[in-house]
């Protein structure tokens, strides 16, 4: 049994994914500042902020302006392969790495990036393929790992604890790639080992998947729950918490040797609601509660492991939601006490 990753303090608290329906980086500075565990955020709408555009352009050769395009030579492979020197972002594709450091001091902070399978995924060459091999996806674990240092150098002068959470959307495209024997190189446990390698020494690992946590499984291997132990933020909402015993069991392991989970039980677009926010959030964590009970998960361990959130970043949102959500921030955690409490008795 390992000691939680998470600390005491944090269990039920928010947990921001990164992207914020905001059209201006400024108006959202006072509310992210505000909370439990603020986070360094992206406004899409700003178009240098875009997951891929934001840490691609830090690349010699990455056409930013159309698509996600690069050709890979031999001199810009070994330029970056070869040097362990950190890599910093710019404040254009990062506004928030600097406005929320503006000489404040945080006991908590969040932060996020891309991590190397979802970066492989999305940029292709200028014929039109994608850079999935075992060597363009070392390329990447190099160009994150170096961007995670230039992160690190900020975040360590202004904060106590840094939850440091890498972004893998595309994971669960290139398994099926892999199964489809359409990139026969790469292999999804040693992908996922090498992205648990990137993470700084001194974080809590955090990892977002907003696609079917469910089936992220190989022989018998899953992904997440048999992979280091981290913060798994899941979206509870398009694929509810049922699972199999033999998953249940997963995650009992996992959650015991100090993994947790952000429960993504908010929707994250206006359309998305019927009933006001508070109300909507309740309703969802106490179905998602009940459905991992009924599949055998233990409710009491994920009630000292578990944060809130919402399904995905509120890139979607509208300006009023996205500010509605982070202002009942207080009233999730309260809410989340309750109702693990009634569910534990």
């Amino acid at each position: 049994m390992g000691s939680p990753l998470l600390p005491e303090e944090l269990a039920g608290q928010f947990f921001g994914v990164g992207s914020l329906g905001e059209k201006n980086h400024s108006d959202a500075l006072s509310y992210i500042k505000a909370l439990r565990v603020p986070y360094t955020f992206q406004v899409p709408a700003n178009r240098s902020e875009d997951m891929i555009r934001q840490f691609g352009s830090v690349i010699e050769g990455f056409e930013e302006h159309g698509d996600f395009v690069l050709d890979i030579d031999i001199q810009t492979f070994r330029s970056m392969t070869s040097d362990d020197t950190s890599i910093l972002v710019d404040r254009e594709h990062f506004q928030s790495l600097y406005s929320l450091f503006d000489g404040a001091r945080y006991e908590f902070m969040k932060t996020q990036q891309t991590a190397p399978a979802t970066m492989a995924f999305s940029i292709r060459d200028s014929s039109g393929r994608q850079h999935l091999s075992e060597q363009l996806f070392h390329f990447y674990c190099r160009l994150m790992s170096r961007i995670a240092q230039g992160q690190m150098q900020i975040l360590r002068k202004h904060c106590d604890t840094i939850l440091f959470c890498q972004d893998d959307p595309g994971i669960g495209h290139v398994k099926n790639l892999i199964d489809q024997q359409k990139a026969p190189d790469l292999y999804l446990q040693e992908m996922i080992a090498r992205t648990d390698s990137i993470f700084p020494d001194d974080v809590i690992p955090a990892y977002h998947y907003c696609d079917d946590w469910r089936e992220l499984e190989v022989n018998g291997w899953h992904a997440l729950w048999d992979s280091r132990p981290k913060i798994l933020h899941l979206d509870m909402l398009r694929y509810p918490p049922k699972v199999n015993p033999e998953q249940a069991e997963k995650v009992n392991r996992f959650l015991s040797r100090g993994g947790g989970i952000a429960l993504g039980v908010l929707p994250n677009l206006d359309d998305s609601f019927t009933k006001p926010v508070l109300d909507t959030f309740r309703d969802n964590l106490s179905s998602a509660l009940e459905m991992l009970d009924t599949s055998g998960v233990d409710i009491g361990r994920l009630a000292r492991n578990a944060m809130v959130s919402t399904q995905c970043g509120l890139s979607g949102a509208g300006i009023e939601l996205t500010r509605e959500i982070h202002a009942k921030t207080s009233e999730f955690t309260s809410t989340f006490l309750e109702l693990v409490e009634k569910a534990v008795r």
